[in-house]
């Protein structure tokens, strides 16, 4: 398997449309929402987490601004989703409406349908930008649930966290039970990232203990009206069967990104799958999308697992032996 181009998979003037048809074709966007086919939720998800930049978070890999390049955040995010077996993409409106312009032009050019049958999945908070002062006070600064439900979008996105000794993390998941509760009149789905961290001299740390995680998603469970539609997205540890073990609603691991080799990488993924019956996806992160090596492939792996119920190595064999989706958009 090649190295990834990003300039070769997005080339420039596709690229450059996308800035054109924002300022002065706007309606197009609207108009990829109209026709758009609302897809279906399978029995397991595999997602690519693309709201990073919208916090401040752009450093990857020794690279202080390693996801800041939009045209490579772009075509990599691109690239996982031509998986028939990667299910959707949470992330900003920003990167919503640089996809769907995409796709406009992609069935324009090539008569392919990128989203077609891809959940899209709206973040509502990401106020609480990086090592700000008021971090913890992780406002509602994206999407709103209301304009999610009116461009008939999949579901809604957010995160808290916790931490004891900060007032403002308690504001955080006020502002999640009331998003919570709005998104229960419009019949949306809920992806809830929460998370237990301490602050350090170099920011908050996770804290992955299974009484933390187990106090985490009891938490998150509970908030609002219903806990009925409810994904909860954990990170892993090393008892997972006894964290999933504390919620009736479906997890979605969240991965430790500790991998770079790409059938490592793969199998990092794959390997909780099976755990519990409550466990119905994963997430992409950092490490597929910004693998040296085609994202398309790894990302395809991983659904193929998923979806399929095979191992990691098995997997990754079946996706290299594929049909290559689009070279070029």
């Amino acid at each position: 398997m090649s190295v990834f181009d990003y300039k070769q998979f997005l080339p420039r003037d596709s690229y450059d449309k996308i800035n054109q048809i924002k300022t002065f074709e706007p309606e197009i966007i609207a108009r990829e929402l109209k026709s758009r086919i609302k897809p279906v939720f399978k029995n397991q998800l595999v997602l690519v987490a693309a709201d990073h930049n919208a916090r401040m978070i752009t450093a990857y890999n020794g690279n202080n601004i390693g996801l800041g390049n939009r045209h490579e955040y772009l075509s990599r995010v691109a690239r996982m989703l031509m998986s028939s077996f990667v299910d959707g993409i949470e992330a900003t409106a920003d990167i919503i409406e640089d996809l769907l312009i995409l796709n406009s032009i992609m069935k324009e050019r090539h008569n392919v349908d990128m989203l077609e049958n891809k959940l899209l999945i709206g973040t509502v908070n990401r106020g609480g930008l990086k090592n700000t002062s008021w971090e913890m006070d992780d406002m509602c600064t994206c999407y709103t649930v209301e304009k999610l439900s009116e461009m008939n979008l999949d579901g809604v996105k957010f995160m808290f966290r916790i931490d004891p000794d900060d007032k403002d993390s308690g504001k955080t998941i006020r502002y999640c039970s009331e998003t919570i509760n709005i998104a229960e009149k419009n019949k949306l789905p809920i992806f809830i990232e929460s998370l237990f961290v301490k602050k350090t001299e170099n920011g908050y740390a996770l804290e992955v203990s299974t009484e933390r995680l187990v106090q985490t998603i009891g938490v998150a469970a509970a908030l609002g009206n219903t806990s009925a539609r409810k994904w909860l997205e954990v990170p892993l540890n090393n008892d997972y069967k006894a964290v999933t073990d504390a919620t009736t609603c479906s997890i979605l691991v969240v991965p430790d990104e500790a991998k770079t080799k790409a059938i490592e990488v793969v199998e990092e993924y794959v390997k909780e799958r099976g755990i519990n019956t409550n466990i119905r996806g994963i997430l992409l992160g950092r490490n597929v999308m910004y693998n040296q090596e085609d994202p398309y492939y790894i990302a395809d792996a991983i659904g193929i697992s998923w979806h399929q119920g095979i191992d990691g190595a098995q997997s990754y064999g079946l996706s290299l032996e594929r049909e290559a989706a689009l070279q070029q958009l």
